[in-house]
């Protein structure tokens, strides 16, 4: 029950949830969990566009997509702008800022299934300028340079990824 109530919390930009898991080293099975949770909501919700391959494809981008972009952040948050944190705490805040994703289920429906993935994009950049201003100890207005910083970084990193 604890997970839920995290993912909740984390939806609704609660910065003590962040807080919590940002300490707490026990969280990350639950941070995974919930990256999980989000990915096999994708892939259901990807069904209709890539059939079944959707949720196999949902499952493993999801979790390189978490791992990848909390390292990122972490380069440029830690390394780049001299916050403190360490990969644990990114890891944990980040997963938990992907819960709003779990609505990504909702693009099988006919019509509004399209508008889905926009609002929850939408909302998962929110999470996570929080996730990260709360991880890295910063004002607000960094964790946003920061977050589009690592979203530059991260579809370079997969443009390449893909071609090669």
């Amino acid at each position: 029950m604890d997970l839920i109530r995290r993912m909740i919390g984390a939806s609704k930009l609660d910065i003590n949830v962040y807080d919590e898991v940002e300490s707490n080293p026990a969280a990350t099975k639950d941070a995974f969990l919930a990256v999980l949770l989000v990915a096999i909501s994708n892939g259901i919700g990807m069904i209709g566009i890539s059939g079944s391959m959707g949720i196999i494809t949902g499952l493993l981008s999801s979790i390189i997509a978490w791992v990848l972009w909390s390292a990122i952040i972490y380069v440029i948050g830690v390394r780049g702008f001299g916050h403190s944190s360490d990969l644990g705490e990114l890891l944990r805040c980040l997963g938990f800022a992907y819960s709003p994703g779990i609505l990504n289920i909702f693009m099988l429906l006919p019509f509004i299934g399209y508008f889905v993935p926009y609002i929850t994009s939408t909302w998962i950049f929110l999470t996570f300028i929080v996730a990260i201003r709360q991880a890295l100890d910063c004002e607000t207005s960094r964790a946003i340079l920061i977050s589009v910083l690592g979203f530059l970084a991260y579809v370079i990193i997969r443009f390449l990824i893909f071609f090669i």
